[in-house]
């Protein structure tokens, strides 16, 4: 079988406020919001409150989250905020996007794959139907949530699954997005911030003459992470299942560290950076970390799209792709350019941390 093609690339990320502006909005949604809140957060506290016992005061009135031993981000950093659309608005936008890119001729999609990070289940069902409807053909919508910044590794790895184990599937629509809003805090840790956005990939079964961005291979992992430890860095496991997923994809189509034209990764924990920097032979590459704006779900796709709006097209243009979720998911991919160049919209494409 031929390797599944990225044929379409799209990412949105609104425009940024400061944190400090953000604080104030959080506080207003909070005294307004719904009662139903408090009883939705005590029935997911058992599962997931250990987030919010990390970093005591993450659910009082809006103030940032402050552990005694962790510094506070800095309210003046900018972090997109999208106030006019709601979640699945982002996400019919990024789809819709990508389906307006494509011919009159072109294979209906067959499958969509919604990506996001909320912990209420029923986000989940709605958006994936209304995605499915928004792209106006018959097909079969799902969604990955809980693996934040990794969920889009495994949607290609389901995807490329998808497309040896069904011979009938020939089209996968990949959507991420993430809206924040209380009860959950933007703060998730040091100088970690939460922003707003959305992206999405067209995977394709086609043949060699395609133009796109070909998925070599793709893996996503979970290893268990204290959170508690941000401060001074990242466990040792995720680093080392980090380094092992690279060296094991790169060896497995029998590449080194310097084949690869272009990498493009997560900022955010500077010591898992800095190895993976350090192990692609880049080290110069490793900038002093800030405060971060991860955009969860979507982060993957949006930096994509950023690298290919300014990446000179090579032939073959590898590009290595990894990310990391808070919850200790991570993944890896490898892509390789042939041929014409994949559309995607370059002009919704703004900058991030």
């Amino acid at each position: 079988m031929n390797l599944p093609v990225i044929t379409a690339v799209t990412a949105w990320v609104p425009d940024a406020i400061p944190l400090s502006q953000w604080t104030a909005i959080e506080s207003a949604l909070r005294t307004t919001g719904h009662s139903g809140w408090d009883a939705w957060v005590k029935s997911w506290h058992p599962d997931y409150g250990h987030w919010l016992e990390a970093w005591p005061g993450g659910e009082t009135g809006g103030s940032p989250p402050v552990h005694p031993d962790l510094p506070p981000p800095d309210l003046a950093c900018a972090v997109p905020v999208e106030t006019g659309t709601d979640l699945s608005g982002l996400a019919a936008k990024v789809a819709n996007a990508i389906c307006a890119t494509r011919p009159p001729d072109a294979r209906p999609i067959d499958v969509i794959v919604f990506c996001h990070s909320s912990l209420d289940e029923h986000v989940s069902t709605t958006i994936a139907g209304r995605l499915c409807a928004e792209v106006g053909t018959p097909c079969f919508p799902f969604s990955l949530s809980q693996q934040h910044g990794a969920s889009p590794f495994t949607a290609l790895r389901l995807a490329s699954d998808l497309l040896i184990a069904e011979p009938d599937v020939h089209t996968i629509l990949i959507v991420a997005a993430e809206k924040w809003c209380p009860p959950f805090s933007r703060i998730c840790g040091p100088d970690i911030v939460h922003g707003d956005a959305a992206g999405a990939l067209l995977v394709e079964r086609t043949d060699n003459g395609t133009g796109g961005m070909q998925l070599l291979d793709v893996a996503a992992r979970h290893v268990a992470v204290d959170i508690c430890r941000h401060a001074t860095g990242i466990p040792n496991a995720r680093t080392f299942t980090s380094l092992s997923m690279i060296d094991s994809l790169l060896a497995r189509h029998g590449l080194r560290p310097d084949d690869i034209d272009e990498v493009v990764g997560h900022p955010g924990i500077p010591s898992l950076s800095g190895a993976v920097w350090r192990f692609l032979g880049r080290p110069d590459a490793v900038v002093q970390h800030q405060v971060c704006v991860h955009l969860g779900a979507a982060e993957s796709i949006v930096r994509l799209a950023q690298a290919l709006s300014g990446a000179a097209c090579r032939r073959p243009h590898r590009v290595l792709l990894w990310g990391y979720g808070f919850g200790g998911f991570i993944g890896t991919a490898l892509l390789e350019t042939r041929g014409a160049p994949f559309l995607y919209r370059q002009n919704d494409v703004r900058s991030v941390s």
